[in-house]
């Protein structure tokens, strides 16, 4: 795509400034591969594993009245920030001193690595699944986790085979390592449980049960004290195994309290039954995606390559997003530059403290929206983050992936987009055989064109902000911020490093309305990035051809 009304020469080449992302295995939901290998008697490198990969929970439900906070064990078992833990720590329910049974009307749920060290970080946490039955929760963290724990063969141990039991008792902050043995493999209630004699108190429920060389065998869940027995039981590994290979359907349903003091459904796969169907549930369901109930009023949907999209309704925009984690060091040149490549969405970023959140995101208005539109969003945004970070980790070229674009007869589209401008009412010209001028008042030209069944919407910012490529760098996570607010469009930097406002719409749901909303936006867009930047004269301009 050249720029539009400018002469424009190839001055600067694209490239990735210093972007390395090592290597690290990839792995199913909840299917670990080797995370790592510890040699018998490796105490001091098992110690290493354990601190890394077992986490502190902290869960708070609320009430009317105010929350109460609890807290638990987990552990990691894959790279993309998955974590076990058991349901009943994260469970939205509390127990009162008398027995009573009290529903919290929500929660949330932290993670904690390395609590009570100079490494501590608390990472929010999604629940991505939970089973009361067998006492088993899924948890996600944005974030990748390169060190995780590898899932044993809990049938495989016999008596007196040696464990760990890891986790953080009684709440504390510091890591606790106890040691013991398997002392049977139980069946009870209609459950197999495996039993052993290592030393644990109530906050190491939920953490894992792990052999002399690093895999585990079970995860923590319950205490037997009588007079005549104390005794330890987890949840085997295998159980756990089978539970993630499974359909998240079958889970028994979860409940939150509701408003008018009844019981609201939070379960995978069910949404909560406040009424009637939104818009976006209804087209949710004739999209044919599997979808599940996330927060606030969005939807989640896991697809096989780990990524989650997430899509929601605000202000009557939809939204489709994916958390790809925090922005890699120098990534935000690469990421403007792939968005001008994209079909349909952007990256943006959200600072959260001292850290860059990276999204994957795409916004269309709802009163355009079909099933299918929805699905093709959410589908495009699932491997676009996956080959972002091919493009991150290899030598790869950018190219402009025309797979992923709707095509169609041009001429027949081009008559459209005319009489689109017509029935629109904004001032436009032709500026040539495929391009039209749209002029607003404050000195902003918009254009318009066809492309590859897309009605290209765009203006030019200028030549990338900074004097050097140090500088560069710098301001590139700000313009990614900048996309975060911006209600339809996007800022991407083109193959010379000038940058464009623009968006692109199907020609299959462009309106005329539409159009002009989207002109609008982006005319006010390139003034306000100009007045927070500057008006840059082009790379050409600035640094020769």
């Amino acid at each position: 795509m050249a720029k539009t009304g400018v002469v424009a020469v190839a001055a600067i080449a694209l490239v990735v400034f210093g972007v390395f992302i090592s290597g690290c295995p990839q792995s199913d939901e909840g299917q670990v591969t080797a995370g790592a290998v510890v040699a018998p008697g490796g105490g001091s490198a098992i110690n290493a594993l354990l601190k890394d990969t077992v986490v502190l929970i902290e869960t708070q439900l609320h009430f009317p009245d105010g929350s109460i906070d609890g807290t638990g064990s987990g552990f990691v078992i894959n790279n993309k920030g998955r974590i076990i833990t058991n349901a009943h720590v994260v469970a939205p329910e509390f127990t009162d001193d008398d027995g009573n049974r009290h529903l919290a009307t929500g929660r949330s749920v932290q993670v904690v690595f390395h609590p009570g060290t100079d490494l501590e970080e608390t990472l929010q946490a999604e629940i991505v699944r939970e089973n009361e039955d067998l006492d088993l929760a899924l948890l996600k963290v944005a974030q990748e986790t390169p060190r995780f724990l590898d899932l044993g063969d809990s049938s495989s141990a016999q008596e007196l085979t040696r464990i760990i039991c890891a986790g953080h008792p009684a709440g504390l902050r510091e890591i606790s390592l106890r040691t013991g043995a398997v002392t049977a493999h139980r069946t009870f209630e209609g459950r197999k449980w495996l039993e052993h004699d290592a030393e644990a108190e109530w906050g190491n429920s939920g953490g894992p049960v792990v052999s002399e060389d690093g895999k585990v065998l079970g995860v923590m869940a319950r205490f037997h004290w009588n007079r005549i027995l104390a005794s330890k039981w987890a949840v085997p590994s295998n159980t756990l195994r089978d539970w993630l290979a499974s359909d998240p359907a079958n889970d028994p349903p979860v409940y939150l309290a509701s408003a008018d003091g009844g019981q609201m459904q939070v379960t995978e796969g069910q949404r909560p039954p406040t009424g009637a169907k939104t818009q976006l549930e209804e087209l949710l369901d004739a999209s044919g995606l599997s979808y599940s109930y996330a927060e606030n009023g969005s939807w989640q949907l896991e697809y096989d390559n780990q990524a989650t999209v997430y899509v929601e309704e605000f202000d009557h925009i939809l939204r489709a997003y994916v958390i790809y984690g925090d922005l890699p060091p120098s990534g935000a040149i690469p990421a403007l530059a792939f968005s001008w490549h994209d079909p349909v969405g952007r990256f943006s970023a959200l600072r959260e403290g001292d850290v860059d959140k990276l999204y994957w995101e795409a916004q269309v208005p709802m009163g355009v929206v079909t099933a299918e539109y929805l699905r093709d969003l959410c589908d495009i945004g699932a491997g676009q983050v996956e080959n972002f970070m091919v493009y991150l980790s290899s030598e790869k070229q950018l190219e402009t992936p025309t797979d992923l674009y709707p095509g169609g007869d041009p001429d027949q589209q081009f008559a459209q987009l005319t009489q689109m401008l017509k029935d629109s009412g904004l001032v436009h010209e032709k500026l040539d055989e495929e391009t039209f001028k749209i002029p607003f008042d404050n000195n902003v030209d918009v254009y318009v064109k066809i492309f590859n069944g897309m009605a290209y919407i765009h203006s030019y910012c200028g030549g990338f902000p900074g004097e050097d490529e140090q500088e560069m760098r710098e301001l590139g996570p700000e313009l990614l911020r900048f996309n975060w607010n911006d209600p339809l469009g996007r800022i991407a930097v083109d193959d010379e490093l000038d940058v464009v406002w623009e968006c692109q719409v199907p020609m299959t749901y462009l309106t005329a309305d539409y159009l002009g909303v989207v002109a609008s936006i982006g005319s006010n867009r390139v003034e306000e990035y100009r007045g927070i930047f500057g008006d840059i004269p082009f790379n050409s301009e600035r640094f020769g051809s």
